[in-house]
């Protein structure tokens, strides 16, 4: 603890020296070009070893690197010293670089609700010719743009990498020609992804007209390039993995990976063969990893700091005097102090690099940027990520060019390349081990930008237990989105059970007491609605249906019905997950006034119907514990046999012991508690998969006379269960108890069925 309180004093009065010092960098020394080879999180053996150099007085002239060792060399280059560049890397979310969708409560509200039923978001690339259309990568590159950008601060484009505190180039590949690409200019965060960008898992990064890869492919330590900008001596620092064992090559992924090793290797050793007597040769010893074990970096670093260590009798010859260093240092951060990274600019221009079917004016208002003002990064951030919400942009990025006295935003916004059709799936089973099993598997097209305002059309197919197919037009109506039109055209087909305790279904079937029915109907519907915000929207429209209820295992009694007149509906939804939600607040309410018609044989029935259903949730977290509170509420007034607008409850969390759908009727009210603990994370990066532990407290019914509502005719339910929040759907194991001694055994996979 002394020592390091020793360390940092002097330090000091170095920095202090720095400013007071007159003393001119001795320019006649040799040139010592720094060069950082590829390997991913085994990068940080980088840092470890600058951080031997700056302790022994060893300065670096020039810095040359690829992949890993592009960044750690362009963060070094821009004058930050050895602490300054291990925090930020080691205080980087590298995982979250490869998460492309923002969260769903960042996404626009009638994303969060497509894809809340349709959870297998595939995104697969669909023509209306049926054309199957692939990604240029498994990762788009949107995530890892964005860490670069505030890993750099933003440091606008440069002229010449040159300018830098200290010059620097990276290396990429040309993937059209294979092919070396040396960069030298623009924007420093951009030219690090083209160096870091993995074939085949993340989209190449555009450049000059180039489709830019990892450099490591073709020159994995670029010492060429450190000797072409006029180093006089190499100090290399070679990242390599060995080759697997003979034991080791028994599957394709392990000989693709030998035969990558191999080919960077060799370009590697090509390049140690251009080093000569007084160069430096280091190899930190990081077999112990591999490029995506960004959990090791302190061993990596650790690693890289014994290599130099070890290797001070090469490295020593080129130490500098106290003074020297000083000069050096001072010469260092002059030139650091003349780049303009900062957390905010004033922006006089945008300009668009457009690279989608919506108009200049759609992306321009979607962005929301005013300019003739200072403009933080994090304003210009969640700008980007304002536009990003949208889901159908691949990759949005910029850089900020300073031209003369004005500093202009160049955004380039590039749409996804396999749409804009996109296909979707969804598949839910669940098994209550005693009455029923449901399934339902399901198909979603979204074929996007229809109008430069960002029109869209929305096809559903379903089949299983309940059954359906929906068509939909959403056309904005203005630039920004604000206010849109919608209509629509569906067929579903229902199975559900009702219970009478007395002769209220005699009308039907003389001593009809418990009986199934099908319910099949066509509807179609047309709005104008406000997005109010992001989350929160509000529709006023007309809707339509005609339909008839079948009574199962009967004469083939049937009630026929039809229904039309205008609603208005309100969302407001933040929740953070639909199905784990820990923050945020669920609210939908739709209020609706019919004109009804219903038919029974020689009975007929027509009525003005008055209907609600408002539906609520809002979770309380703390820590790893989570309790959400849940409201849902319904009913119509109208008079036919069988309603129209039924409302229904049963299954898991929703008056658990019950199976499915197993409750019915013209009434529903129902609340619940529903606790949750965060057990394991099953964090891998790029996706996890949470269990839970939790259980659930009930009360609720359906009822089908009004005056029949009360408390005491309410049941009392309750759960306990496991839950895995995995990429395909929520999946639960529960056990339910109900009011009446009813039970279930729940195993559910999947989202909902509605």
């Amino acid at each position: 603890m002394l020592g390091s309180i020793f360390c940092l004093m002097a330090f000091n009065q170095m920095a202090f020296a720095q400013v007071t010092t007159d003393v001119e960098p001795n320019h006649d020394r040799k040139k010592i070009g720094l060069v950082l080879s590829g390997g991913g999180a085994k990068g940080a053996a980088h840092i470890g070893v600058i951080e031997v150099l700056e302790a022994n007085r060893i300065p670096v002239d020039i810095v040359t690197g690829t992949s890993m060792g592009a960044y750690v060399g362009g963060m070094y280059a821009m004058g930050l010293d050895a602490t300054e560049v291990k925090n930020r890397t080691f205080g980087a979310d590298w995982e979250g670089g490869y998460k492309e969708r923002v969260g769903r409560n960042d996404l626009v509200l009638r994303r969060k609700q497509q894809n809340d039923d349709y959870q297998l978001h595939t995104d697969l690339g669909i023509s209306l010719e049926g054309e199957f259309k692939s990604k240029p990568g498994a990762f788009q590159g949107q995530g890892m743009a964005v860490l670069l950008r505030s890993l750099t601060h933003n440091l606008p484009t440069l002229k010449s990498f040159d300018d830098l505190a200290i010059p620097y180039r990276s290396v990429a590949t040309d993937i059209a020609k294979v092919q070396p690409v040396v960069l030298d200019s623009g924007h420093l965060a951009t030219t690090m992804q083209a160096s870091m960008t993995v074939p085949g898992a993340l989209k190449p990064v555009i450049w000059n007209n180039k489709q830019l890869v990892d450099g490591g492919v073709v020159n994995n330590m670029p010492v060429d390039v450190a000797k072409s900008l006029g180093a006089d001596v190499i100090i290399a620092v070679d990242l390599r993995d060995p080759l697997l064992p003979e034991s080791d090559l028994n599957s394709a992924l392990n000989i693709i990976s030998q035969l990558t090793t191999f080919m960077t290797n060799s370009n590697t050793d090509h390049q140690i063969s251009l080093m000569k007597e007084g160069d430096v040769y280091l190899q930190p010893d990081v077999a112990f990893m591999t490029a995506p074990d960004f959990d090791k970096m302190e061993l990596a670093y650790q690693a890289g700091k014994n290599v130099a260590r070890a290797s001070l009798p090469q490295l020593l010859p080129y130490q500098l005097s106290e003074e020297d260093y000083i000069a050096y240092i001072k010469a260092k951060q002059d030139r650091r102090s003349r780049l303009s990274s900062r957390p905010a600019y004033y922006i006089d221009n945008i300009v668009l690099d457009n690279h989608t079917l919506l108009s200049d004016q759609a992306l321009l208002a979607l962005l929301d940027l005013p300019v003739d003002r200072v403009i933080s990064t994090e304003e210009l951030e969640k700008a980007v990520e304002r536009l990003h919400a949208q889901d159908n942009f691949s990759r949005i990025t910029y850089f900020i060019d300073q031209k003369g006295d004005e500093n202009v935003l160049n955004l380039d916004v590039t749409e996804k390349s396999w749409g804009p059709g996109y296909l979707n799936f969804k598949f839910s089973f669940e098994d209550d081990f005693t009455n029923r099993s449901d399934f339902s598997f399901g198909a979603q097209y979204i074929y996007t930008d229809l109008t430069d305002r960002g029109g869209e059309w929305k096809l559903e197919w379903e089949i299983g237990s309940w059954k359906k197919v929906n068509t939909e037009f959403y056309f904005p109506i203005d630039y920004k989105q604000e206010y849109f039109t919608a209509f629509g055209l569906g067929w579903n087909n229902e199975i559900r059970k009702f219970t009478a305790g007395n002769d209220s279904f005699s009308t039907l079937e003389p001593g009809l007491f418990n009986f199934e029915t099908q319910y099949e109907d066509v509807n179609t519907f047309a709005e104008i609605g406000w997005n109010i915000r992001p989350w929160s929207a509000l529709k006023v429209g007309y809707q339509g249906q005609r339909g008839d209820v079948t009574l199962i295992d009967s004469d083939g009694t049937k009630e026929k019905y039809t229904a039309y007149g205008p609603y208005i509906a309100a969302t407001h939804d933040t929740l953070d997950s639909y199905y784990f939600p820990s923050a945020g607040l669920l609210v939908d309410a739709r209020f609706g006034h019919s004109q009804t018609s219903s038919q029974v044989g020689s009975n007929e029935a027509d009525d003005k119907t008055f209907y609600y259903d408002i539906n609520l949730m809002k979770p309380f977290s703390y820590d790893r514990h989570t309790v959400s509170a849940l409201v849902k509420t319904g009913g119509s007034d109208s008079n036919e046999l069988l309603p129209i607008y039924v409302q229904d409850l049963g299954g898991l969390f929703n008056l658990s012991g019950y199976h499915r759908y197993e409750l019915n009727g013209r009434y529903r009210a129902f609340g619940a508690l529903i606790y949750r603990y965060r057990w394991i994370d099953n964090d891998f990066g790029i996706f996890s998969t949470p269990i839970y532990l939790g259980g659930s407290l009930e009360q609720g019914g359906v009822w089908n006379d009004k005056s029949d509502i009360s408390w005491n005719s309410a049941i009392t339910a309750g759960s306990v269960y496991i839950g895995i929040d995995s990429p395909i759907g929520p999946v639960y194991l529960g056990y339910g108890l109900a009011d009446g001694k009813e039970s279930s055994v729940y195993f559910s996979l999947g989202g909902s069925f509605k």
